[in-house]
């Protein structure tokens, strides 16, 4: 049986808190959701390819009759952020270096993969570089870079009155998060330490993959990302290669989950090392 494609139809929506609906879609099965107000609704993430985006935004009409006003983007990867090309009509945000991400040999590679085209790729009509609200109508929306992580670009999205907050791929919970050459392991849990000191006990996180989760279960991955950290200084500073470093080591998550970040570790090290030697 073949798998859903990037222009697969969204799942139903759920409603997880007032105002707040979530589906899943495929093929990554990433959560797209819709913040609603009484003026207009906000989409966050916008599915794997222009088609899906379209069809999420047609999905929007069976729990609301207000229209679009506005979508986000959580980082750039395609599940989230291919789908803006369906969003040109009203305001859409992302982190400021999706623009170049999304013109980069990554994306490109990601686009032909799916079959989808480079050029419909959208860029944010709205960039964001520490924080940016909307008002949706008796319903206030905050999107803010608390840092790096995931990805460089990586936004949270913040809504006061639902006591929700939307994480992307910051965390996860089907799975463990994580980890491509252009993840941060070094800076993901302090940013994630953000993330927590906007929440309170009953705050309700929207993972990037997964169901909604609460402060203690980003308190515990928080503290397995700070892991990861701490393994990759340890290997490397005992002379452990890069390419040694994912067998030698003793990880929290599947191995699998971190290959691809574990170089970007290191590298990010070397970078750091080079920084604080004496400049004369």
């Amino acid at each position: 049986m073949s798998q859903p494609g990037p222009g697969a139809e969204p799942g139903p929506w759920r409603e997880v808190a007032a105002g707040v609906y979530l589906c899943v879609a495929q093929p990554a099965s990433v959560n797209l959701s819709l913040v609603l107000g009484s003026d207009g609704a906000l989409m966050v993430d916008t599915g794997s390819s222009p088609r899906q985006g379209r069809l999420l935004r047609e999905a929007a009409r069976s729990v609301t009759d207000v229209p679009v006003q506005a979508a986000v983007a959580t980082h750039w990867h395609y599940d989230h952020c291919f789908g803006l090309a369906a969003f040109t009509d009203v305001a859409t945000f992302a982190h400021e270096s999706v623009r170049d991400r999304l013109r980069g040999p990554e994306a490109a590679a990601a686009a032909a993969d799916l079959g989808v085209e480079e050029s419909d790729l959208a860029v944010a009509s709205r960039e964001v570089v520490v924080a940016a609200a909307l008002d949706l109508g008796g319903q206030r929306v905050e999107i803010a870079h608390l840092g790096r992580g995931h990805t460089d670009g990586d936004l949270v999205v913040v809504v006061p009155d639902a006591n929700v907050i939307f994480t992307g791929d910051l965390i996860e919970s089907a799975t463990a998060p994580w980890y491509g050459g252009d993840s941060f392991p070094h800076e993901w849990a302090a940013t994630l330490d953000s993330v927590i000191g906007l929440m309170t006990a009953d705050t309700i996180a929207v993972p990037g993959h997964g169901e909604p989760a609460n402060r203690e279960f980003v308190f515990g991955q928080r503290g397995r990302v700070a892991a990861v950290s701490g393994e990759i200084r340890r290997l490397s500073e005992n002379g452990v290669s890069a390419s040694e470093a994912l067998q030698a080591g003793s990880w929290p998550f599947p191995a699998e989950h971190i290959a691809g970040g574990v170089e970007a570790g290191y590298r990010q090290l070397e970078i750091s090392s080079r920084k604080a030697l004496p400049l004369i």
